[in-house]
């Protein structure tokens, strides 16, 4: 590693250097009028305002084996400004300029063409190679005897990859070609690996890579490949079925403290192929609003709590507080925050929200800062036989965690709520509705430093018991792949997007103030299941077996819906952000203390059927206009 006073030695040497070049190409054999003394002053006094130049934006503790474009542009501009600098020095000095303009010409020219070839040299010596800089002819590539792979995506999403790849000689892979989405760089290069074609021709190119043999390409896409022309779900599963290995960048939201350091591939994912376009937003606030902050997770061991608490400890939150009732999936997520976020101090504890002064002993004695309150049952089918639990857990749960969170002046607690309640005409529906209602009356009423939010959304891809893992267990035993109603309609996105949005959502509903609101994630359009069926039977099914599978329409389960919706008739929208609704709930949407009380008593002394008639009447009270 240079020094700053070895990059500085280097710089006076390269700037004396290009002085007297300039000198002898524009004037050979001839010394100024004040002789030796005057043309190395001269030269001294260049080399001095070069260094001087690049002072006030500290550039000499950048380092020179990370040089960029625009550490590049700011040489050309720091010689320019020693050119000028002398060239009005002895005019303003001596009367006169020291030598003709081409002698200031060829010294810059000199000078940035010196800097810049330096630090180049530097940066491809730290990337090993500087034998390309400085041969002229092809060496063997960092990565040469690892698996081939060809990079597919946007010429600037490939570059950035190629970037970061030649910064790690043990990255698993070598590149061996390129395939961009559009025609204009066919036959051309991007950092030395030359340009195939373009995505509409992927099959042919990959199959012209293989020759007809075995594949050991790896295909990486380094944008979702649906967003790609010319890609679309059918050439994928025909790539995946002459198995090519099919990978992709983990997106920002899925990467842990060593992936960063390691830049690693995952396989493609089906939920990468069956979500929209993901919404993209800024990472830096999310940063901002989350490093250093205590952070509790309720059902951390759930689809959407885990990766809560993932992408939470990924942002630098001080400490990280994971809470549920079921052992195996706590245990499995503490693991893996234990291995992927060392730096993080973290606890996983056992416990049941039910239990109101088990909630508020954590509570005050971990002192979050943020909670999130995942920790719900979810299953439609089964709370229509279960509504006794459901209630004790949806609202009890989050009364519990709602009214310890006030006590303790916790910053911002945040319930994770569904599309199921909105119009609910089930059990677990009614109960997430009024668990929302229940945040309202606590947001209203909020006379400290507490704020409450409540986040909606719908489905997530590859969730517990969601369909994709169901139906690809059917596809994997020959089907039929059984779906409740041919127009069944359902949101959909995947479970690092759906959080991150909560995440940014969070931040939202921190200045509300006192005033309730619900936050609706931007689900796109509704997805049908039927097509959903289709489509991953066109992925997963063995070549030539999709025609053997067939889609089985069973009927309607108890509770269940054709059509959800993410906002309820007498709920207002308020304003629109990127990936988010900010929605004004119906006024009568509250639900105290004494309202949830009674409703637990009620639930111990009534048949289930009574319950389930109770929770509609309560619902239907808080939905009055």
């Amino acid at each position: 590693m240079l020094t700053i006073t070895t990059k500085l030695l280097i710089d006076v040497l390269i700037a004396l250097g290009a002085f007297a070049g300039g000198w002898f190409l524009a004037s050979p054999g001839s010394l100024p009028s004040g002789g030796y003394g005057a043309w190395f002053a001269n030269g001294l006094v260049f080399a001095i305002l070069i260094i001087i130049a690049q002072l006030p934006a500290r550039v000499y503790r950048h380092s020179w084996r990370y040089v960029s474009p625009p550490d590049l542009l700011r040489i050309v501009q720091v010689t320019l400004f020693a050119t000028l600098g002398l060239a009005a020095i002895n005019y303003l000095i001596f009367r006169q300029a020291m030598g003709s303009g081409e002698f200031y010409g060829f010294a810059w020219m000199l000078a940035t063409g010196g800097m810049m070839l330096v630090r180049s040299a530097v940066r491809a010596a730290r990337e090993q190679r500087l034998s390309e800089l400085l041969l002229p002819f092809p060496v063997k590539p960092i990565h040469a005897g690892k698996p081939r792979m060809i990079l597919i995506g946007t010429p600037a999403d490939v570059e950035a990859t190629l970037r970061e790849v030649s910064d790690r000689p043990d990255f698993g892979y070598e590149p061996v070609g390129i395939v961009l989405d559009e025609d204009s760089l066919s036959g051309q290069g991007i950092r030395g690996i030359r340009v195939l074609g373009s995505t509409k021709v992927l099959e042919a190119i990959a199959d012209a890579q293989t020759d007809g043999a075995e594949s050991d390409i790896a295909l990486v896409f380094t944008a979702p490949p649906t967003s790609l022309k010319g890609i679309d779900r059918a050439a994928i599963a025909r790539l995946r079925k002459r198995d090519f290995r099919i990978l992709t960048l983990p997106r920002t939201a899925e990467l842990s403290e060593s992936d960063h350091r390691r830049f690693r591939l995952r396989k493609l994912k089906l939920e990468d192929l069956l979500s929209r376009p993901p919404v993209t937003l800024p990472l830096e606030p999310l940063r901002t609003g989350f490093r250093g902050r205590r952070v509790m997770v309720t059902g951390a061991g759930g689809t959407i709590g885990a990766e809560l608490c993932r992408q939470a400890a990924a942002l630098g939150c001080s400490e990280l507080v994971m809470l549920d009732f079921a052992e195996t999936p706590l245990f499995d997520i503490d693991r893996e925050i234990s291995e992927k976020f060392t730096s993080v101090k973290h606890r996983a504890l056992l416990r049941d929200i039910r239990d109101g002064e088990a909630i508020r002993d954590v509570i005050e004695t971990t002192r979050p800062q943020v909670i999130f309150h995942a920790a719900a049952l979810k299953h439609v089918s089964l709370m229509e036989e279960h509504p006794r639990q459901a209630v004790e857990t949806n609202v009890l749960g989050t009364a519990n965690v709602a009214r310890a969170a006030r006590e303790f002046g916790v910053a911002q607690m945040v319930l994770i709520s569904t599309d199921k309640a909105v119009a609910p005409v089930n059990v677990m529906g009614g109960a997430k509705r009024l668990a929302e209602a229940v945040i309202h009356r606590m947001a209203e009423e909020a006379d400290g430093p507490t704020r409450f939010g409540v986040v909606r959304f719908g489905n997530v891809l590859g969730s517990n018991g969601s369909v994709v893992p169901i139906f690809r267990s059917q596809i994997e035993a020959g089907g039929p792949v059984t779906i409740t109603h041919p127009d069944m309609e359902r949101y959909f996105m995947t479970v690092p997007e759906a959080v991150q949005l909560v995440l940014h959502a969070t931040l939202e509903a921190a200045k509300n103030g006192g005033d309730p609101a619900v936050y609706v994630l931007d689900m796109g359009e509704p997805v049908k299941i039927m097509d959903m069926a289709q489509r991953l039977i066109e992925l997963c099914a063995p070549a030539g077996s999709e025609s053997d599978i067939e889609i089985e329409v069973t009927g309607l389960r108890p509770g269940e819906k054709i059509r959800e919706s993410l906002i309820d008739a007498g709920e207002e929208l308020i304003s629109t952000m990127d990936g988010l609704q900010k929605v004004r709930p119906n006024p009568a949407s509250r639900y105290g203390w004494a309202d949830v009380e009674s409703l637990i008593e009620f639930s111990r002394t009534h048949s289930a059927v009574e319950l389930s008639d109770q929770i509609r009447s309560d619902v239907g009270r808080i939905r009055e206009n």
